[in-house]
């Protein structure tokens, strides 16, 4: 059976899309349209439609122009929009009022890093988490359990996320440029891209979670200009030799399907973690071997870190981190 983003057409879709109330919204849905237009269809096809009146989708960082999406052509009835910033225009604080009083949508505030999702255990059939990972500067797995736990089994969980090993940004190198999207600083908070995947790391941290990933594939190389094309090209055949990574896994943007099959396996995996505490702990026995030393928790290590301000410490640390 066809999916339904499958039966309309790209205008027909824009007309959708249209449907969304722009009011403050801080981008004109037309020309979001015309550059994201594959990112809509490539996302939605991995999203199942509802399978009853009663299926839950908790959207995770929402950005209000997928509604439409989520109700009209997916028919979810009870849908959860999250956000930590609940004036910055990107998502109505008000989602019951106007146009959306046929279904049950409500907006969650809360820090998806930080704080527990306010929902009770195996709650949602979906949960979607469109191009919020590259923006955590924390404890991304604190997120990746939450999504466990109110996910009901066999839930599915679709993620999109840039491609840290796109073309793109190989091309960058090559100009002498910083490759990382989004790097602008805003004086209040962290919200840029903290953090860019690779795409087996996505599907690690998948599995980390007890998710096993049904799909993990790249899409879209957005225009540069015809010297950056040329050089895109250049660098697809030059790295066509390196087997390490697939060229399937070298476009912009990562998307992640899967289900959830199991507990969470590994709440705080190596290769994403550098266990602070564990190092100060070991520091401090060797700097105080006549000293009985409280042991610290991974939570209370960076806070230590600071008040310590060892300077031997601290290089000793940066010669770990960097080696």
């Amino acid at each position: 059976m066809a999916h339904p983003v499958d039966r309309l057409s790209d205008e027909q879709l824009r007309a959708l899309l249209m449907t969304a109330d722009a009011d403050g919204f801080p981008a004109d849905l037309g020309h979001l349209w015309s550059v994201e237009r594959e990112r809509y269809r490539q996302t939605l096809r991995r999203i199942p439609p509802a399978c009853d009146d009663s299926a839950g989708l908790l959207d995770l960082g929402s950005s209000r122009p997928w509604v439409p999406f989520f109700t009209k052509l997916l028919g979810y009835n009870r849908l959860v929009l999250n956000t930590a910033y609940p004036d910055s225009g990107m998502v109505d604080p008000r989602p019951r009022s106007g146009r959306f009083r046929q279904h049950d949508v409500s907006m969650s505030v809360f820090d998806v890093e930080r704080d527990p999702f306010p929902f009770p255990d195996d709650s949602f059939e979906v949960v979607t988490c469109l191009e919020v990972l590259e923006h955590l500067a924390i404890d991304p797995m604190a997120m990746m359990a939450e999504i466990n736990r109110v996910l009901k089994p066999g839930g599915v969980f679709v993620l999109s996320t840039p491609n840290a090993v796109r073309y793109s940004n190989v091309v960058k190198i090559i100009l002498g440029e910083q490759p990382l999207g989004w790097t602008p600083y805003n004086g209040m908070d962290s919200n840029r891209h903290n953090r860019e995947y690779a795409p087996h790391e996505v599907t690690q941290l998948c599995e980390a979670a007890g998710i096993t990933p049904d799909e993990v594939t790249t899409f879209g190389a957005k225009p540069h200009g015809i010297k950056r094309e040329v050089l895109r090209r250049l660098v697809a055949c030059g790295l066509f030799v390196f087997r390490s990574c697939r060229r399937s896994w070298r476009h912009d943007v990562i998307l992640v399907a899967g289900r959830k099959t199991s507990p969470v396996q590994d709440r705080r995996p190596q290769w994403l973690y550098f266990e602070a505490a564990e190092y100060i702990n070991a520091t401090k026995r060797r700097l105080r071997k006549r000293r009985k030393v409280e042991t610290l928790s991974p939570e209370e290590a960076p806070a230590t870190l600071l008040r310590t301000g060892s300077a031997h410490v601290v290089s000793k640390m940066d010669r770990i981190v960097h080696s």
